[in-house]
């Protein structure tokens, strides 16, 4: 879109720059966070969004200087314009506000199209729907759809910019989080066909009532000629009603189902993710650095996706990985945050140093190896972090070591020691917190001998995510925080869940009494009982040793044990008296079957579990 029509379309109170130089600017990406400026910036309209906590026009100079050429920015920061030297031809649009400048031209760029558009609105289950159709419907569609969960104030305009003359069919989706939000959402998406997923308590803080709520997301369909709603809000029958809309056969919906729901998936839930890390970070003071382990594909909940939440909450100062190749996959996908390696090879070594990785030193031929490999390439402070074995005896130095280690740290320049930390061995059970504080006090003494031979700050660290909770007392300078990014707490604390492995029913039947189910036949019947088949099985990470009763899965909120052996792509559960039907969802674990009771089951932890999940279950990432 020129910039001539754009200006048109926002009405700006003043525009500010020489745009008869720029009439052919061709704006093609919108942009709202400077971080994630695209390889065009010369096609880039930046929107100057002012909130209470920082002003977008901040950024203005740095875009700048990679090549951003136009700019929507509010009034009230005209003043930042005064700091800019006379550069290469610039526009500056002036608006009262830029969130509404950006919404206004999202509901232009909308009102071009004319093509069918479906909105989502609910409490949870609108980023599942959409994917949902757009893989039961890309085959027939040129589609454009919401970018993972952008269904906010500023996600949705986002999401509709990207409309285009190969558009046949858009799917966005739209979430509110107080009264009066749904307004403004509306004249943007301007849904042809409305969806609604259910809809409940969640965050609804800001809303007088759970019918204020409903009323208030009703207003995106305002002006729908259909809407579809599931009264049993599953969102495969929500997908059927909306396939039914656009004039599908019953038969065609049928199989493009069935072949759909042999999917497996894990659901990741960012914004939960996000709050526990402000839980944990409330813990600790404000100068107190903390490390996020993203290691072993973030504990199977995917690596990047965790990584990007990450960093984009700003609460985090460090990542750490266990190899090198994770650390150059966090690099490669736009990852910026340190990263640290918790076990580097010497195979790898270069690949740390040319992605500015930040290897574990844990014992000195690891050392000489890094130093021989930063020497090689003339480098010098290359971050490093010394482990000290206080008692996992796992890796690390002794106290015995560190006369040698100071001595081979003092005698180069290549490295530059970034942190000096230890593991907890026992950290969560109270039956090993005095060997948790003898743990500590060795720390203690081997950090403080390297801290005063070498003439330099250190970070030291010990704490995990128990002994965040529960040792405030060793929080030193960071903490490292793992498993309670997930919802589990070792003091009590009443965090949220992120991730839902669920899987949906291929077939119901009714198998009588003395009849076996699955291999080897060990689960026989002493009734009639319907017992339904699920794709789940242990090359999906569903244990073995759930077969025969030994586990459980929610279906339609009641508990329903697996019968037979579990094979390696399914399942067999008795849904005896659930009226559950072929399509219906089969929690493995979520927020009303924990995790921590499978792992109970499988007498492991919680870790085992998450990190067994295959990697050919999909992940579906959502913000609410």
């Amino acid at each position: 879109m020129l910039i001539h029509e754009i200006i048109q379309a926002i009405h700006p109170l003043q525009v500010i720059g020489n745009t008869d130089n720029l009439q052919s600017l061709d704006i093609r990406h919108l942009l709202t966070d400077s971080r994630q400026l695209g390889a065009e910036p010369e096609a880039t309209l930046f929107f100057a969004l002012k909130t209470e906590k920082n002003d977008g026009a901040n950024y203005i100079p740095s875009l700048i200087e990679r090549g951003v050429k136009a700019f929507v920015l509010e009034a009230s920061s005209l003043a930042q314009l005064d700091q800019l030297a006379p550069l290469a031809p610039l526009v500056f649009l002036v608006v009262d506000s830029s969130l509404a400048a950006l919404q206004q031209l999202a509901a232009y760029k909308r009102s071009l199209y004319k093509g069918p558009v479906i909105g989502i609105t609910g409490s949870n289950g609108k980023t599942v729907v959409k994917e949902w159709l757009y893989q039961l419907l890309k085959d027939d569609y040129r589609i454009t759809r919401s970018p993972k969960s952008y269904n906010s104030q500023i996600g949705v305009p986002l999401s509709v910019w990207q409309l285009n003359e190969e558009t046949e069919l858009a799917i966005f989706e739209a979430g509110i989080s107080e009264m009066g939000e749904m307004a403004r959402l509306q004249p943007i998406i301007q849904p042809t066909i409305g969806v609604i997923t259910y809809i409940g308590t969640e965050h609804g803080e800001n809303f007088p009532s759970l019918e204020a709520k409903h009323a208030e997301k009703m207003q995106l369909f305002s002006q729908c000629s259909t809407i579809v709603e599931d009264p049993t809000h599953q969102n495969i029958r929500t997908c059927a009603g909306v396939m039914r809309a656009l004039g599908y056969s019953e038969e065609v919906i049928a199989e493009r189902i069935l072949h759909q729901t042999h999917e497996t998936i894990l659901e990741v839930n960012l914004t939960a993710l996000v709050d526990n890390v402000r839980y944990f970070r409330s813990l600790i003071l404000s100068t107190t650095r903390l490390t996020c382990m993203v290691k072993a594909f973030a504990y199977g909940a995917g690596s990047v996706e965790v990584s990007k939440a990450l960093q984009q909450s700003k609460l985090v100062d460090y990542l750490a990985v266990a190899v090198a190749d994770e650390g150059v996959e966090l690099r490669k996908a736009g990852i910026t945050l340190p990263i640290i390696i918790m076990d580097p090879e010497v195979a790898a070594l270069d690949l740390i140093i040319e992605n500015n990785l930040q290897p574990n030193i844990y014992s000195f031929q690891v050392l000489d190896d890094i130093i021989h490999a930063a020497e090689t390439k003339g480098l010098e402070s290359l971050p490093v972090h010394i482990k000290i074995d206080s008692g996992m005896h796992r890796l690390g130095f002794f106290l015995e070591d560190m006369p040698a280690l100071i001595a081979r740290l003092q005698g180069q320049k290549a490295v530059r020691v970034a942190s000096v930390f230890s593991h907890l061995a026992g950290s969560d059970e109270t039956q090993f917190d005095d060997f948790t504080h003898e743990q500590a006090c060795y720390f203690s003494e081997c950090a403080e001998q390297l801290s005063v031979a070498l003439d330099y700050p250190i970070i030291k660290h010990i704490c995990n995510t128990a002994g965040i909770e529960r040792f405030p007392e060793y929080h030193f300078d960071m903490c490292r925080l793992g498993i309670g990014l997930y919802g589990l707490s070792f003091a009590g604390a009443n965090l949220h869940n992120v991730c839902t492995l669920k899987t949906t029913i291929l077939s119901v039947k009714m198998v009588g009494a003395g009849s076996t189910v699955g291999y080897g036949r060990h689960t026989q019947l002493t009734e009639p009982r319907q017992i339904a088949v699920i794709p789940i099985g242990y090359a999906d990470g569903f244990d073995r040793r759930f077969s025969n009763y030994g586990g459980e899965v929610l279906v339609r909120g009641k508990r329903c044990p697996v019968v037979g052996n579990v094979c390696m792509d399914q399942a067999m559960i008795d849904i005896t008296g659930t009226d559950a039907q072929v399509g219906d969802y089969a929690i493995v674990f979520g927020d009303n079957l924990p995790i921590e009771e499978l792992a109970d089951k499988l007498q492991t932890i919680p870790y085992e579990v998450l990190t067994s999940i295959s990697r050919r279950v999909q992940r579906v990432y959502f913000h609410e």
